[in-house]
């Protein structure tokens, strides 16, 4: 179950820094502003979810 969510924060950390990185610059030279909008709410949202797994990992093993 550990090397689970170890991966799952692994795959989460991916999506963050290609939503973060790469989406929104893409979405921003199109001015397709909504898109951008929901792509740094979904990069956060899953950073945040990510690092609350980090942490629960940490705290549990």
């Amino acid at each position: 179950m550990v090397r689970l969510f170890g991966s799952l924060v692994i795959v989460l950390l991916v999506s963050t820094l290609m939503l973060l990185a790469i989406d929104a610059r893409i979405y921003n030279s199109r001015g397709w502003l909504r898109e951008k909008k929901y792509a740094m709410v979904l990069g956060w949202a899953y950073s945040v979810i990510s690092l609350a797994i980090l942490i629960g990992l940490i705290i549990y093993v």
